[in-house]
């Protein structure tokens, strides 16, 4: 894995900076879904770039049919991966559902497994979320090499690139976790540290692109690619 390469990327590129303001604004517009869906179509562009080998792995950003559709469907991946949790959690709040609305009728005991219940839940869901911090790399890499949503359903696949790549996974998530923390930090500084820390979250997330699309060249690139290296050796 190579880190640096990681990091300085970015600020290699001709255009760089228009490119950070773009994807500043989907972030601060993400919580109305459809740029969220535009930047994990981003997110697969830089993996499929990085595993060509492009000199400037950071796309323009154009063709926002191709990105909505490889965006929508690694959301859809990503909720299919995480259902479990979502239903474990629908389930924990229906479970303590007739206590919130007995009010004052609220005994002890029923307070006191309400509390170890929601307690139990918040365990699980963080363990369960750090499992698919290890997954997402590989979902993604398996759908910047397929192309179609049924690709990143064939668990046996996407778990055997966890598999064999496990060490470059753990290396980039906690990559991307201290870079995120660190520059994090100068979020707590008013008004210009709030502005930086946006612009931070969309170059971690064009790092987190970068370190993935390593780890899917390792795990064999493209398809077509891998079809195209035989007359290469001609």
């Amino acid at each position: 894995m190579d880190i640096r390469k990681a990091v300085v990327y970015v600020f290699q590129d001709p255009r760089w900076l228009v490119k950070i303001v773009i994807g500043d604004v989907m972030i601060l517009l993400s919580l109305l879904i459809v740029p969220f869906i535009f930047l994990q179509g981003y997110l697969i562009e830089i993996i499929r770039n990085v595993m060509r080998g492009e000199e400037h792995p950071l796309p323009e950003w154009d063709n926002w049919g191709a990105r909505f559709k490889d965006g929508l469907n690694l959301t859809i991946a990503g909720l299919i991966y995480t259902s479990p949790l979502w239903l474990a959690l629908c389930c924990s709040v229906v479970s303590v559902l007739p206590a919130a609305l007995s009010e004052g009728n609220l005994t002890e005991t029923t307070a006191l497994l309400s509390v170890s219940g929601f307690s139990l839940m918040a365990c699980l869901a963080f363990l369960f979320l750090w499992a698919y911090a290890v997954i997402a790399p590989a979902i993604a890499i398996q759908y910047a090499r397929e192309d179609t949503l049924a690709a990143t359903l064939r668990f046996g696949e996407v778990f055997a690139i966890v598999r064999k790549h496990l060490g470059d996974i753990i290396l980039a998530v906690v990559v991307i976790m201290v870079l995120g923390a660190a520059l994090g930090f100068l979020g707590l500084i008013p008004l210009i540290g709030w502005l930086f820390s946006v612009g931070a979250t969309i170059y971690v997330f064009f790092v987190t692109g970068h370190l993935y699309g390593q780890i899917g060249a390792k795990a064999g690139g493209l398809p077509n690619l891998i079809e195209k290296a035989p007359n290469d050796l001609v």
